[in-house]
This record gives structure tokens, C-alpha cells and sequence, in this order.
């Protein structure tokens, strides 16, 4: 009879494989093994964080997917201990216990048998007992085992309020012993603490404990998480309305007056700042910042109007005299405005230089370095990320360092070493890929200029702003404060590229040349039509595993970045990750692989870094390998061009694979060849910045996939979204 609810059922099973996880819900599809049932069942719900092997008993019922036939849909389980010796083996096999891998596993399963986890459980030192495990190894596997079991009842914790268990182990590491304690006592902290969790999650524990929809601490957590969001989004400050509109739907309060009574409250004590700027009507107009970002702005602006007052003068005419004897010895013609450039960077104390592809901008820069080393000038060079220092080091031909490198950021102090007071021991800094530069590092980097240093920043100013909040060479060359140099003229052997007779031509808003691929016609930018995501996503595994590697010679997975303008959809990074892992890199026996947040990580896979992490060394962007993943450390290695970074399963949220890239994520970086996905599914972030931005990452070859109205409309629009920032105005003030 139809209408009727189904029946209620139960199943035990062990997890044979996670299917789906979704890490923001804790929605999961399992495999699950069921005894007398020759096929694996499918189970589907909402479950903890859970490893393979691991048996659960589940309440629910049968239903029938018409894609993928009788599923078991859990309404409610409980973990229970293996029912079978090889039960047992695989659920401590299985990287659950930190000192426990699948061969130790099997010698404590062989000792002990059916006790093995009452003994874990009650005399876990008689893990001694067993050949081939000292007694530094028991006391990892004991330590590892009570955390574990404080793991679990943070897990049941959050199920308990209805949220998401799959950061129990993050929260653990961040709190420890007071982990429960600390998430009752202020449930919103662990949007301020831990990756990955945002206001919505700790708003829902906040809700379940009682807290009122009203409640000052609720106001007050949500309008730092609203500028923290707008941070993330690259913007430095919030106006007013804008700040009570997304604190509106943010809360679902519609009293803007109470919210604007907690702003004020909060800037009164300093958690903001609160700056009364004239709007366009001239009306007065209350601008909110994180105290942090205002503070980077003020600083920015502040001390590049320092150096700019102290000119250094009085080596012009050495400068130019060296200069043409450069040019005779390396039988290099610069040209007006590279010299110029040149003789600028002599003269000013603070300086940009700026152009597009093809525009001389490396040869400057090379020539300057000369110059500076031949006129007694002591010069560091360094860029926001790792590979564009190992580019400038190459083209420079002295050591480039990253800037968190060179600035030498202590994570135990959480702040650089060189600032102010510290300054770094050099005449002249030379910093490339300034576009890249948000305003917390530049203001840092500023601090670090001794009192008689000189600055130069080096970019293109029609590339994406930074990642990072701020918009500050942009702003810098906006606010005609500080000395900029434009290099214009296309030289004669770049004018050769297609990838930069395009990238031009779309930086103007003028339609780029599209040559489709027929096997005859030589160039290095190609645009392979397809008009539906299916299409996209068909043609770009064949593009990728088969077409450049035959054509090129590529590595598909070292050579060849996949570019997306958004992470998200059907033609985000994340989807086309998923995909190109399982073309480039897909399971194979004996290859190490782990499954953490609904992600399989695999040795072999390309991976990003989604966070700056300080310890590490290791910043947002940064692409590396996997090449070991060790189940009983419980840790993951990467490799990070020759240097191999570990990471704990708990922190294994801040990778990502990096098959495929954001096009914010790609800044700073060239790669022999990229695929850029422009499809009108993107249309909120398409712009003619973005694709100006990924079409110059590529070195050798580009190639455009999707629509030409994907270009059309990209083209409409100079940039996405203007960032909220002060910078040029501050630079513009007399008196900072």
C-alpha cells in the first residue's frame, strides 16, 4: 500500500569503504560488510568519523534509490566492537591508533586474540608482550589510545547537539583535556580556533545549549565572524550597512539598530575599529575594521610616506654611467622606459615598477640587481610564495627567499622576527610578484625596511589582487603617493606568443584570438569549445591525460595546471580534483591511500596547501606531492620542491589536491602549460582580471576550454568584485 512509512529495520555491518563523506555535514554513503549477505550493502546517514573496519549497529530502514538500487538509510547507530579476529585486525589496522599499522596490528591480534581490546582497554602495558613492540611503542600506543577515547567523547559530544563529529580530533589537539569545557563555556570560539569550522556550526552547538537568538555573546561572535568572512573575501573593512545586512541574514534578527549598538560596544572596547568617513553623498558614514587590518593599512601607508620623503640622491649619474657599460658588456639593449626604471630605482627610496607579459619587466629587474650590486647597495630579493622566489632566484641569479622567509616568522611568538625595532641588515629590497602582496605582510614588510633602506615592488597591477585581504598594489599605484614606473612596449620576441598578443588583448577588454586544435596549426594558446559542464569535464581528462603528454611531452601531473574560476559546482576545483585524481592517480594495490573529511588522499596525489601554517613553513597556494603516508604515525609527508613537510591526519584539512586550481590559488606561480576552464556557470567571479591572471600562469602552452560567451562575459567586467579598502586614501592624507 502506498503512502505507508516504511517499515523499521536494523543491520549490523562492518565498514568495508567510505563511498561519500561530506565533511561540513557528516553525511556519508558506507559499504558496508553484513554476515550471510554475499554483496556489500549500502548504508546511508549521518555517521561520526569513522575508518574502515570499524562495526556498526544501525536502526533505520530499506529504501530503493532508482540510480543505485536498495539502500539502508541509518536514522540512528552505535560503534561496536568487531565481531571477527580480522574484524579486529582491520579496525586497528586501519591508522585508527597513532603506532599501530596493519603488520602491528596483526601481531596484537595474533597474541591476544579475541581479548585483544579488553586488553587495550584495561592492561594496554601488556602490549609489551607482543614481539616486536618496545616500550617506547607501548607508551605511544597508550597515549594514542587514551586519546582516542577522549576523541570519542568529544564525538559524541557534538552528535549529541546535533553537529558535525568530523573535527573531534582538530578540536582535541586545540583544547585537549578541556576540550568539552571549553566549547560549553564558549561554543563560538571554535569558529576563532579551529580550520574548517565556521559560525553556522559553532552558532548550532551555541543554540543547542540554550543560548538565545538575541544574546549579546551571539551578536558579538557574529559580527567578528562577519568581518573575518569579509577578510577572507579580500576586503580590509565593512561599511555600516553593509556590516548590518550581512549580520542580518547571518542572524536572522532584523533589528539593525541592536546590531549597530554591539558594533559600537565592540569599537568602544577596542575588538574594532570604527572609522566616521563622509559617503559619496556626503552624509556621514561609519566604516568597520578588524583591528588588525586597520592597523596593517594605517602602517602601510604611514611608512611608505617615510621612505618617500627621504629620497637618496647622488647616484643618478653613477647609475647611468654603469648602465651603459651593462648594456655593451651583455650586449643588451634596454629600452627608454626600462631605463628609466633603472635610473628610478638609483634615485627613489620607495618604488614600483609594473607591466604586463613580454614588457622587459625580468630584464629590468636583473639589470637593477646588477646595478644595485655594482654601486656598493646590499639587496635582498624575495616574493610572497616559494615558487616565485625559486623564479626570481633564476632570473635574478642571487638567492631569492620568501618573504615569511626573510622577514623570519617566529610561530612562537606568532609575529615576525625583523620589524621595527629589528630591521632587516640590508641597503634595498626587491620583491617580485607584489600584486601577491596582502596588507598584514606588506605592513610587516614595511616595519623591516632599516632607516636608510629603499623598497622596490615589482608586478602586474592588472593580475588579481592578493588572497589575503587588501588591495595593495593597486592601491599604491592609485593613490599617485609613491614613484611607479609603467613598462608598456611589447618586445619583438614576445610579440611572437599568442599567450601574450591574447593576455593583452583581454587585459584592453578586446576578444582574445581563438585557434582550435587541428593538428597542423603551431602555436602555443588553443581553445577547445565545449558548451555544456559534461563536455568540459570529458574533454579536459582527454586534454589532460592524453592530448598535451602526446603532443608536448608533458607530465600530465607535474606540467599540466588545471585552472577553475571557482572551487565549487560542477566545474569547480573541487569536483574537477575528484575527477583528474581518479585519470592521473587512481587506486592501485600496494599505493598508500587514506580517506580523511570525504577526501582520498593517495601517494602520488598533487596537493595544496589551503592555509598559511608558520611551523611549517608552508603557506596558502603552495603545491606539492604526496610521497608517504605512514598509518601507524598517523601523519602524512609532502613534498615541497625537494623538501618534505609531515603533517598529522588531524591537520590533513589543510590540503587539498591540486590537480586542479582556483585561479587565486595559481598567483605567483608558472607552469609549463594550463587548462582554463570559462564556462557562464562562473559568471559571479568572471572578469577580465581573472583571465588575464590564468592565461600569463602559463609558460609554454595555454589552452582555454569551454564557451566563447564565457569569454564574452568575462571580458564585460575589469574585476569581479571591488575590495573595501583605505589604503589609497590613507596615502593620500597629509598627516597619518
Amino acid at each position: 500500500m502506498t503512502g505507508q512509512p516504511p517499515a523499521p529495520a536494523a543491520l549490523v555491518g562492518t565498514v568495508e569503504r567510505i563511498t561519500y563523506a561530506n565533511s561540513e555535514t557528516g553525511y556519508a554513503v558506507l559499504r558496508l560488510r553484513v554476515p550471510d549477505e554475499r554483496e556489500a550493502v549500502t548504508a546511508v546517514g549521518y555517521f561520526p568519523s569513522l575508518s574502515p573496519g570499524v562495526t556498526l549497529r544501525l536502526t533505520g530502514f530499506w529504501t530503493i534509490h532508482r540510480a543505485h538500487g536498495a539502500q539502508f538509510r541509518a536514522t540512528a547507530h552505535e560503534v561496536c566492537q568487531p565481531p571477527t579476529l580480522a574484524g579486529i585486525e582491520k579496525y586497528l589496522g586501519s591508522g585508527l591508533v597513532k603506532g599501530i599499522g596493519p603488520v602491528t596490528a596483526r601481531r596484537i591480534v595474533a597474541h591476544f586474540r579475541e581479548a585483544t581490546l579488553d586488553i587495550l582497554e584495561t592492561d594496554i602495558q601488556r602490549l609489551s608482550e607482543v614481539p616486536g613492540i618496545g616500550g617506547k611503542r607501548v607508551t605511544m600506543i597508550a597515549r594514542a589510545w587514551e586519546a582516542q577515547r577522549a576523541v570519542k567523547d568529544v564525538m559524541l559530544f557534538l552528535q549529541s547537539h546535533g553537529v558535525s563529529t568530523h573535527y573531534a580530533a582538530k578540536i582535541y589537539k586545540q583544547y585537549g583535556a578541556r576540550a568539552i569545557q571549553t566549547v560549553v563555556e564558549n561554543p563560538y570560539q571554535l569558529a576563532r580556533d579551529i580550520y574548517g569550522i565556521g559560525f553556522k556550526t559553532a552558532d548550532a552547538i551555541a543554540a543547542s545549549l540554550g543560548v538565545a537568538p538575541d544574546a549579546d555573546a551571539r551578536l558579538r561572535a557574529a559580527c567578528a565572524h562577519a568581518l573575518r568572512k569579509a577578510a577572507d573575501q579580500g576586503h580590509c573593512f565593512l561599511p555600516e550597512a553593509k556590516l548590518v545586512a550581512e549580520l542580518q541574514s547571518l542572524l536572522g534578527l532584523s533589528d539593525a539598530s541592536r546590531l549597530l549598538v554591539t558594533a559600537a560596544a565592540l569599537a568602544a572596547e577596542g575588538e574594532l575599529v570604527a572609522r566616521v568617513v563622509s559617503s559619496p553623498d556626503g552624509l556621514p558614514e561609519t566604516h568597520y575594521h578588524l583591528p588588525y587590518l586597520f592597523y596593517a593599512e594605517q602602517h602601510i601607508a604611514r611608512l611608505s610616506r617615510g621612505l618617500r620623503s627621504r629620497p637618496r640622491a647622488g647616484l643618478e649619474a653613477r647609475a647611468a654611467q654603469w648602465l651603459d657599460a651593462y648594456m655593451a658588456r651583455e650586449r643588451l639593449q634596454l629600452s627608454e622606459e626600462q631605463r628609466q626604471a633603472a635610473l628610478a630605482a638609483a634615485a627613489q627610496r620607495i618604488l614600483v615598477i609594473t607591466g604586463g607579459p613580454g614588457c622587459g619587466k625580468t630584464t629590468t629587474l636583473r639589470a637593477i640587481v646588477a646595478m644595485f650590486q655594482a654601486l656598493g647597495i646590499r639587496v635582498d630579493l624575495a616574493a610572497p610564495t616559494g615558487r616565485a622566489a625559486q623564479r626570481l632566484s633564476e632570473v635574478a641569479g642571487v638567492e631569492a627567499r620568501t618573504l615569511h622567509r626573510m622577514l623570519a616568522y617566529d610561530p612562537g611568538r606568532g609575529r615576525f622576527a625583523h620589524d621595527s625595532d629589528y630591521p632587516l641588515d640590508t641597503d634595498a629590497v626587491v620583491v617580485d610578484e607584489a600584486s601577491m602582496l596582502d596588507a598584514p605582510l606588506a605592513a610587516a614588510l614595511l616595519k623591516a625596511i632599516p632607516a636608510h633602506g629603499r623598497l622596490l615592488l615589482v608586478g602586474d597591477v592588472d593580475q588579481l589582487p592578493s588572497v589575503g585581504p587588501g588591495r595593495v598594489l593597486g592601491d599604491i599605484i592609485a593613490s599617485g603617493a609613491v614613484p611607479v614606473c609603467r613598462l608598456t612596449q611589447v618586445f619583438r620576441q614576445a610579440e611572437g606568443s599568442l599567450i601574450i598578443q591574447n593576455a593583452h588583448r583581454i587585459r584592453a577588454g578586446q576578444f582574445p584570438q581563438l585557434i582550435q586544435p587541428d593538428g597542423k596549426t603551431a602555436t602555443d594558446c588553443y581553445f577547445v569549445a565545449a558548451e555544456t559542464p559534461e563536455a568540459i569535464q570529458e574533454r579536459l581528462e582527454n586534454i589532460v591525460a592524453r592530448s598535451l603528454p602526446k603532443r608536448f611531452g608533458y607530465d600530465p601531473i607535474a606540467d599540466i595546471q588545471v585552472l577553475a574560476p571557482m572551487n565549487r559546482g560542477e566545474l569547480g576545483a573541487a569536483e574537477l580534483n575528484r575527477r583528474l585524481q581518479m585519470a592521473l592517480n587512481p587506486p592501485r594495490a600496494g599505493r598508500p591511500e587514506i580517506e580523511r573529511l570525504g577526501r582520498v588522499f593517495r601517494v602520488g596525489d598533487k596537493v595544496v596547501q589551503r592555509v598559511n601554517s608558520y611551523a611549517r613553513e608552508v603557506f596558502n597556494g603552495d603545491i606539492g606531492r604526496i610521497v608517504g603516508i605512514q598509518l601507524e604515525d598517523q601523519a602524512l609527508t609532502v613534498d615541497y620542491g625537494g623538501r618534505a613537510v609531515v603533517y598529522d591526519w588531524a591537520d590533513t584539512p589543510e590540503l587539498a589536491h591540486g590537480f586542479a586550481l582556483s585561479v587565486h590559488k595559481s598567483q605567483g606561480s608558472e607552469y609549463p602549460a594550463v587548462v582554463i576552464i570559462l564556462h557562464p556557470q562562473a559568471f559571479p567571479v568572471l572578469s577580465r582580471n581573472l583571465v588575464y591572471t590564468a592565461l600569463t600562469r602559463a609558460k609554454r602552452t595555454a589552452v582555454l576550454l569551454g564557451t566563447t560567451r564565457a569569454i564574452g562575459l568575462a571580458l564585460r567586467r575589469i574585476e569581479a568584485e571591488r575590495r573595501y579598502t583605505w589604503l589609497t586614501t590613507a596615502l593620500r592624507e597629509t598627516v597619518i
